[in-house]
């Protein structure tokens, strides 16, 4: 189920796909975002590690 899946991703493309799939969305801090600051995108999370996840 989409609800149960987590999106790890680096830009507001990565956000807008998660939310438009009804999935939960992580992305990383210093990912590719056209030098914005990913969390004006809303993300669910935002990390600065993939080991954060674990």
């Amino acid at each position: 189920m989409p609800k149960d899946c987590l999106v790890v991703g680096d830009s507001i493309n990565d956000v807008e796909s998660a939310r438009s799939a009804g999935m939960t969305m992580a992305d990383v801090h210093y990912g590719y975002n056209h030098g914005e600051d990913i969390r004006m995108s809303k993300p669910d999370l935002v990390i600065g590690s993939l080991l954060e996840l674990v």
